[in-house]
Formats: C-alpha cells, sequence, structure tokens
C-alpha cells in the first residue's frame, strides 16, 4: 500500500509539472475546480478521463471576446458533455476550422463575409466561414458568380501560372516546361532547380541541391499549371471547381499538397503522373464538353492520390502488375467519390464505376511490360 500510496503521490506532483509547463489539458483541476492535494488532483484526473468535468463557462461569444471553445470553430454544440469537449479539443488544438481572419490585399476568400455580410464580432465571422464551407452565402444559397475566380495566384507569366498559397516562400513550382533548359544552362538532375522549382540565384540552385540529397523538393500548397493559355485558364477553372463547388476544401487542398505541376503534353503523348517530380503530365485536345470537365477535375485528385501514397511510402516494383492494378483502384475510388461530390452527370459518374470495375479485375490497367 505504500508503494501504490508514493506512486499515486508522484503521479499528482508530475501533473501539476505539466501543468505548469504548458502540457496538454488531461486533468480536470485545469478546467472547472480548485485541487489542493494530492487526491484533488488525482480525482481530478480520473474524471478528467471519464468526461466527468463540468462545461466550462461559454465565453468569447461577442465582441472582441476571447474564442476559447472549438464549440464557436467548427461544431455545433447543445449539451454539457459537447461544450467540454469543445473546449479540451480548442486548448490541445484540434478544432477542425481554421481561425477566421479578415482579408487582406489578394487573400483566399473563404468566407461569406467577403461576400454578402458585414462583420463585426468573432461569432460573425466564425458565422460566415461555417456559411461559406455549405455553400450558403447570399439569399440564394450561392457564391455569387464574381466569386467564383477566388483562386489565390501567386505569379503569371506567359508559359503558365502559380496558384495557392505562398506562405512566406520564396522558392515556387516552376511556370516554364521540364526537361528544356534556358540556353546557356547548366542542367543537372542533382537540383530541384531543374525540376520542379524556379530559382533564380546561385543561393536558390544552393539550396535546389540540398532539397535534392534530402529528397525535400515538394512545395507543399503551390502549384503551377504549365502549357498553352487555353490549357493553363481551364485547369484553373478545374481548381476553382475543387476549391468552390465541393462543401469541404479537402479535395482541393489534397491536389495542391500533393501536386507541385500540372504540365501540358505535346506531340501526343499519353497523360502520366511522375510521383518523384510530383508532376502531372496532361494530353490536351482541348476543354472536355458535356460534363466531362467534372471528370478532369476528379482525375486531378486521383493524381495527387498516386503523389501521397508514394510519399507515404507505398511504391510499387517495376514489374508488379498486381501492385499496379491495386494502386490504380484506391486512385479510382478516390476519383469516382470527387465525382459525386461534384454532382456529376449520372452517365460520367456510372462510367467511372465501370472502369473501376475493370480496374479491380484486372481488365483495365497500367501494365508494367515486364
Amino acid at each position: 500500500m505504500k508503494t501504490r500510496a508514493f506512486a499515486l503521490t508522484i503521479g499528482a506532483i508530475l501533473l501539476c509539472a505539466a501543468a505548469l509547463a504548458g502540457a496538454q489539458v488531461d486533468n480536470c483541476c485545469y478546467v472547472d475546480r480548485q485541487c489542493h492535494t494530492n487526491q484533488d488532483w488525482i480525482n481530478g484526473w480520473h474524471a478528467y478521463q471519464n468526461g466527468q468535468c463540468q462545461a466550462p463557462a461559454q465565453s468569447g461569444t461577442t465582441g472582441g471576446a476571447q474564442i476559447d471553445n472549438c464549440c464557436y470553430v467548427d461544431r455545433q454544440c447543445h449539451s454539457n458533455q459537447d461544450w467540454i469537449n469543445g473546449w479540451h479539443a480548442y486548448q490541445n488544438g484540434q478544432c477542425g476550422a481554421p481561425a477566421p481572419s479578415r482579408p487582406t490585399g489578394g487573400a483566399q476568400i473563404d468566407n461569406c463575409c467577403h461576400v454578402d455580410r458585414q462583420c463585426h464580432s468573432n461569432q460573425d465571422w466564425i458565422n460566415g466561414w461555417h456559411a461559406w464551407r455549405h455553400n450558403q452565402c447570399g439569399a440564394s444559397g450561392q457564391v455569387p458568380t464574381s466569386f467564383q475566380s477566388a483562386i489565390r495566384i501567386i505569379k503569371r507569366t506567359s508559359s503558365g501560372v502559380v496558384i495557392g498559397r505562398a506562405g512566406g516562400r520564396g522558392i515556387l513550382p516552376s511556370t516554364s516546361n521540364n526537361f528544356q533548359p534556358a540556353r546557356g544552362q547548366i542542367y543537372s538532375w542533382d537540383n530541384c532547380c531543374d525540376r520542379i522549382w524556379q530559382c533564380n540565384s546561385d543561393r536558390d540552385r544552393a539550396e535546389g541541391y540540398r532539397a535534392l540529397q534530402n529528397d525535400q523538393c515538394a512545395l507543399p500548397g503551390l502549384i503551377s499549371i504549365v502549357g498553352d493559355p487555353n490549357f493553363v485558364s481551364y485547369y484553373e477553372q478545374r481548381l476553382n471547381e475543387l476549391k468552390n463547388r465541393l462543401p469541404h476544401r479537402y479535395r482541393y487542398d489534397y491536389v495542391l499538397n500533393g501536386l507541385d505541376k500540372i504540365e501540358q503534353r505535346r506531340n501526343g503523348r499519353r497523360s502520366s503522373v511522375d510521383v518523384g517530380d510530383r508532376t502531372f503530365y496532361k494530353s490536351w485536345n482541348g476543354p472536355s464538353v458535356n460534363g466531362w470537365d467534372r471528370r478532369d477535375s476528379a482525375v486531378l485528385v486521383h493524381e495527387a492520390c498516386h503523389v501521397h501514397r508514394y510519399e507515404a511510402g507505398f511504391t510499387v516494383g517495376e514489374c508488379d502488375d498486381a501492385g499496379f492494378t491495386r494502386e490504380e483502384v484506391i486512385c479510382r475510388e478516390m476519383e469516382l467519390q470527387v465525382l459525386i461530390e461534384l454532382a456529376a452527370q449520372p452517365h460520367i459518374i456510372e462510367w467511372s464505376r465501370g472502369s473501376l470495375a475493370r480496374t479491380r479485375a484486372g481488365i483495365k490497367t497500367v501494365k508494367t511490360g515486364c
């Protein structure tokens, strides 16, 4: 018994120390009670594990008051337990929604406060963010047409465009074609600058060399579209569709964080994705029509799927036909789901289902040729 009592005492002391160090909240003593003895701290810890803390005051709902609960950020809370869970989630940085922010300059539009209403309090901004996510801006519940081009343009050149969230990053994805070094340029496979980066100085090239040695050419949150003007415009629209038409933006973010470039493929060569260079090479005969443009939007998610899986360690051997089929099935399933979310026409969804079924059966897949 002495050993157990000593262990509990040490545990209580460690809980106090964790609180002072700013560690994860895991005790009701930080939430709804004053704890003075070892037993108080032990009881508080057990109460937290069993969800028995009382709901903290519901503060931060008006004016400039502090937001301290995920119930104001990413969820609807109706019971005391909802509010307790929301408070704990906020303390541990587990709210799903980003903090509401006012627009600055060319900032991304992601809130009805930028579209159809005046917002003055934190709660106004949170409500506006939720309304945007659920396509409820405006009396009609739709985002006005003038806001459909809300995707953030970082840089535009004669041959391409960079889209996304720069986040202060100096190096961007290249807006020129791959494998075509400029006259007099020293080309090297050992540098991110000769693959997907745009480098403008010796310092950039030095960083590109170091990055490639550590397999760190990825530029998450950014994507370039490279090709003829009509190709660039078409794929801007495809990214806009993923960003603006879906109830959640995670498909758009998934593409931005998986692909660094969408590049027009010429000379009749078929479309393909280079998972190492995070580049989707797209054959181009002009825009798809009759609803098939939504399939092109879904294909971006499909190709990003291959890159994400590669970077997570799911590689396929050079002559592994079964592995190629399995990989293609996973990403085709994601493509089909996006088509459903985009409310594509029924015959397009059924075509995708059939394509998936044939791939799963090994009838339609990528063959290694080994």
